[in-house]
């Protein structure tokens, strides 16, 4: 998230010192967060505009002090809107990322909303940025237990932009989660076309597989997500399921920290 966000200031026309002055803070938030957090202060009042208070928002959410964190956010996007520097959609899909990081969903939809909606001075929306936020909004709504909504935008997602990041898997796990399982089936071969090597791709594709009692396809599933990935969240379950071998493993949440708009979430 922080590197890909070096696009804001750049994007606004800001001087090459403010460009540096905003890579500088950025770079503090995960070295030295305290001193980010002063350094985007005086930034602040020196009119540093959406720039300081991104920084800021960034700053305050690596030191786990969220409400700081919302209440940056929020004014980094009323300072985009002032300045008609179209970053605030993007501003308002990382405040989203960010809720959905510290575990607040609803606050997370409340941003996502704002930004899917019209008549708050915002850019239009492409179909691809569209897709991206819908992405991230069906993550909000499965942690609110709003399945059917969530699937809802799930599939406006995949169909606005079919190469939208994730939104096939969380449609294939989802689908399975709800019992429809052709649904699931299509979608994660869907998901498989995008990234084949993925684990997360596998390790849902042994699910599905292991549901429908087709363990032989499950087991191969599996393999293939325990060596793509060995050390991460999908390659670990599908080792254990593995072991497990006759029987399916539980159905996991879809969890929240996935690919979203328009960029990486927040790893502060």
């Amino acid at each position: 998230m922080l590197l890909s966000l070096l696009l804001l200031v750049a994007a606004t026309g800001a001087t090459e010192a403010d460009r540096g002055r905003y890579a500088a803070c950025l770079a503090l938030t995960r070295s030295d967060p305290g001193r980010a957090i002063e350094t985007a202060q005086a930034w602040r009042v020196e009119n540093g505009g959406t720039g300081a208070l991104h920084c800021l928002a960034l700053a305050h959410f690596a030191r786990r002090d969220f409400p700081a964190a919302f209440a940056a956010f929020d004014g980094a996007v009323r300072a985009s809107q002032t300045a008609g520097d179209g970053q605030a959609i993007v501003l308002l899909g990382q405040a989203a990322d960010a809720a959905l990081a510290a575990e607040q969903p609803q606050r997370a939809l409340d941003y996502l909303d704002h930004a899917l909606a019209s008549g708050y001075d915002l850019p239009a929306l492409s179909p691809r940025a569209e897709a991206a936020l819908r992405v991230t909004r069906a993550e909000a709504l499965v942690d609110l237990k709003r399945d059917k909504d969530a699937a809802a935008d799930l599939a406006r997602a995949t169909t606005l932009d079919p190469q939208v990041a994730d939104g096939w898997l969380l449609r294939a796990t989802l689908a399975r989660r709800m019992g429809d399982m052709a649904l699931a089936e299509t979608a994660i071969l869907k998901a498989a076309e995008q990234t084949p090597d993925s684990a997360e791709v596998q390790y849902e594709a042994g699910l599905i597989a292991a549901v429908k009692g087709n363990m032989d396809l499950a087991k191969t599933a599996w393999t293939a997500a325990a060596a793509a990935d060995p050390d991460s969240v999908a390659g670990i379950a599908a080792a254990k399921a593995l072991k497990e071998a006759t029987v399916a493993p539980p159905a996991p949440r879809i969890e929240s920290g996935v690919t979203g708009a328009d960029g990486p979430k927040p790893q502060l």
